[in-house]
């Protein structure tokens, strides 16, 4: 569960140590807040290396994503949009009827 701490609050050094000491050991996370508005996040390294990883799978996905539609689209380039939808249309049909 993220918690919310206040940035003016965290003017005790010792507070801040358990508050740092939390997030390392237990994996707690914090949302600071500058006057009430969130301004940034406290989390532990794990958890940010985490974040770093699913950025990254994120990314290769889109990659992926976008160079398999160029290639479909490069193996259509001789057809119609219409021939292409009536063969779409045709496969799906398959699929949910199949002979």
């Amino acid at each position: 569960m993220v918690q919310e701490l206040e940035v003016k609050s965290l003017t005790d050094m010792n507070e801040l140590r358990q508050i740092l000491s939390r997030v390392r050991n237990t994996g707690a996370q914090f949302i600071l807040k500058h006057n009430g508005q969130p301004e940034a996040a406290l989390l532990s390294i794990a958890d940010l290396a985490l974040l770093q990883r699913m950025r990254t799978v994120k990314e290769r996905a889109w990659d992926d994503f976008f160079e398999n539609l160029s290639e479909v689209h490069a193996l259509n380039a001789g057809y119609t949009a219409t021939e292409v939808e009536a063969d779409v249309d045709a496969a799906i049909r398959e699929l949910r009827h199949p002979h």
